[in-house]
C-alpha cells in the first residue's frame, strides 16, 4: 500500500508505503498488538534559504467495519527540511495498535477465512520554521537556530487489506488468539483405519482448512468425517421413499452396550447439530474457537470408534 498525505500549500511532500505482508502481531494473549509497518519519504525541494519544515510526529487511527478499532502511540520523526536537506528517504516505523480477545474475534466473525479489510488514518505533525541565524558559507554543517511559524497537520487516508495468509500465520498466532492445544490419542488399529479412511481423510481436510482459517468449512468438514457411522432410515418405514434420517448403527449397540451407545449416539449427535449449518445455510459462520472445539471433539470420537470397533463392525 502506498498513499500521498494532504497537499502542503502548493506541494505534496510527505509518501507512506506499508507492506501489508509484513505486519505483525506479537504480544501475546495478554497483550495483543497489531504492528504495521510503515515507511516514510519527505521531500521539499522549493525551501527558499531562511525556510525550514520540522517533521515532528506519526499518529495512526485503525478503523474495521465502519468503527473505530484502536489509536497507535504517537511516533516521533524529528527531521528539519531545509534548502540544503530537502529529502528524507526510507525512514521506518511501526505503527502499534492496542487489541484485545473481544476485538480479534470481532475481525475473526467478520472475516470469514477471507482477507482482513481495515481503513487507516494517518497524521503527520509538521512545524514552519524560519531561520534566525545562517551558517557561514564555509562551514555549511553549523547549526541554524530555528524560529517557530506555526504547527500544520498532514493527512493520509487510506484502505488497507492485511492477506489471508499474514492474518492467519503471523497475527493471529503472535497475539495468542485461540491457542491450540495439542491433544494425544492411542493409535488405533491400521485395520480400523483403513475401515474409516473417509472418517480421517475428512479430519485431515478439516485440520487444513481451521489452519488457513476457513473456520466455516472446516465445521462443515468434520460432519463430513461422522458420515460413515449412520445408517439412514426412513421416517415412515412403511414408505421407504420418505425422507431418511441418520440413525447411529444399530447392530453397534450390542458390541458397545445399551449405555455406551446411548452415550456415543448422543455424543455424534450433538456433533452433527454442531457442524451441521454450513452445509445448509450460507449466513452460518464459526469463529475460530467453534472450529477449535467441534474438531477436537470430532477427532476424539472418532479416535475411540477406531480404536473400539472391529473392521467389520464399521461397515
Amino acid at each position: 500500500m502506498k498513499g500521498n498525505f494532504s497537499s502542503f500549500g502548493q506541494f505534496t511532500i510527505a509518501e507512506a508505503s506499508i507492506d501489508e505482508l509484513q505486519i505483525n502481531g506479537y504480544g501475546g494473549a495478554s497483550a495483543p498488538m497489531l504492528s504495521l509497518p510503515l515507511s516514510l519519504d519527505v521531500s521539499h525541494g522549493a525551501l527558499k534559504p531562511h525556510e525550514g519544515f520540522e517533521i515532528l510526529s506519526l499518529d495512526g487511527k485503525l478503523s474495521f467495519n465502519g468503527s473505530l478499532l484502536a489509536r497507535s502511540g504517537s511516533l516521533p520523526v524529528h527531521f528539519i527540511l531545509q534548502q540544503k536537506f530537502h529529502t528524507l528517504k526510507n525512514q521506518h516505523h511501526h505503527l502499534e495498535f492496542a487489541l484485545d480477545a473481544n476485538r480479534l474475534a470481532a475481525i475473526e466473525a467478520k472475516r470469514g477465512g477471507g482477507d482482513v479489510k481495515f481503513h487507516l488514518d494517518v497524521v503527520l505533525s509538521v512545524q514552519k520554521l524560519h531561520a534566525l541565524t545562517e551558517p557561514p558559507a564555509n562551514q555549511p554543517m553549523v547549526s541554524i537556530v530555528w524560529g517557530f511559524i506555526q504547527t500544520m497537520q498532514l493527512y493520509l487516508q487510506t484502505d488497507l487489506v492485511i492477506p489471508r495468509d499474514a492474518w492467519v500465520s503471523r497475527v493471529l498466532p503472535n497475539t495468542g488468539y485461540g491457542i491450540t492445544h495439542i491433544l494425544e490419542f492411542q493409535a488405533a488399529p491400521i485395520e480400523s483405519c483403513h475401515a474409516i479412511d473417509h472418517s480421517f481423510k475428512a479430519l485431515k481436510q478439516a485440520e487444513e482448512k481451521h489452519k488457513l482459517g476457513y473456520y466455516d468449512d472446516a465445521a462443515g468438514k468434520c460432519r463430513m468425517a461422522i458420515e460413515p457411522f449412520f445408517d439412514y432410515k426412513p421416517v415412515d418405514p412403511s414408505h421407504p421413499e420418505s425422507r431418511k434420517i441418520p440413525v447411529l448403527k444399530k447392530h453397534w449397540e450390542t458390541k458397545l452396550g445399551q449405555a455406551t451407545y446411548e452415550w456415543l449416539k448422543n455424543t455424534l449427535g450433538s456433533i452433527k447439530d454442531a457442524s451441521n449449518p454450513p452445509h445448509h445455510s450460507p449466513t452460518a459462520h464459526y469463529s475460530q474457537f467453534d472450529s477449535q472445539m467441534i474438531l477436537a471433539i470430532t477427532t476424539a470420537v472418532v479416535a475411540y470408534i477406531a480404536r473400539t470397533m472391529n473392521p467389520e463392525d464399521l461397515k
